[in-house]
């Protein structure tokens, strides 16, 4: 079993994923998404094409689902989501139809994305598990695609996103850490080495790059 090298909040920032991806070492990291890879920075479907295919090269990789990724395959499959499609889904879908990348295969790939991985030590997902009944489950508004309030403390550590943060730190009262750092926000992007055992290894933080910020010229 490998050690895990996980990665915040992506969220179509792909200069700075590539950078951040240096770091990785594949022989004996397991790669690890924590969701929202799209949506907010210039390049969300140059980002899912160059996941993809890193999955497809290292079959262990994995791609949890974020509420990002929810949002968008509800809006094609669905439901027609006004305030999705104007915080971020038309200028998703600009990008998609710029770069010729289709919208509705991704749509089933992304209905079909875990919410969660676990193995015996830790336990890693887009928000934090909070203290609810079904917090796996999507449809949820406190589960662990949407949920931003106290951690719920488990048997092993915990490793989330989807609320950025100033800070990323362990924090030793509920055993978790949350490691979205607020990529298209001009800030970083924050991958978390976690050893087999579920001890915190390392933490690495990459600037976000110019030109994945929308509004910044190339």
């Amino acid at each position: 079993m490998k050690d895990h090298f996980i990665v915040g909040d992506v969220h179509g920032c792909l200069n700075t994923l590539q950078a951040l991806l240096k770091k990785w070492k594949p022989e004996n990291q397991q790669l690890i998404f924590i969701g929202d890879i799209i949506d907010n920075g210039k390049f969300s479907p140059q980002t899912v094409e160059y996941i993809f295919t890193i999955k497809e090269k290292f079959k262990d990789t994995v791609i949890l689902r974020g509420n990002h990724e929810e949002l968008f395959q509800l809006h094609v499959n669905e439901k027609f989501d006004e305030d999705w499609l104007e915080k971020a889904g038309e200028e998703t879908f600009s990008q998609y139809l710029f770069y010729d990348r289709r919208i509705t295969p991704d749509a089933e790939i992304f209905k079909e994305l875990p919410l969660y991985y676990e193995t015996s030590s830790v336990l890693i997902s887009h928000a934090g598990v909070s203290d609810t009944d079904n917090p796996f489950d999507a449809d949820n508004p406190n589960g662990v695609l949407y949920y931003r309030g106290p951690i719920k403390k488990l048997d092993k550590l915990q490793v989330f996103g989807h609320t950025p943060q100033d800070l990323v730190h362990y924090d030793e009262q509920t055993h978790s850490i949350c490691i979205d750092s607020g990529a298209y926000k001009c800030c970083k992007l924050t991958a978390l080495v976690v050893s087999k055992n579920g001890e915190i290894v390392d933490l690495y933080d990459e600037d976000t790059h110019p030109d994945d910020i929308i509004g910044e010229e190339n």
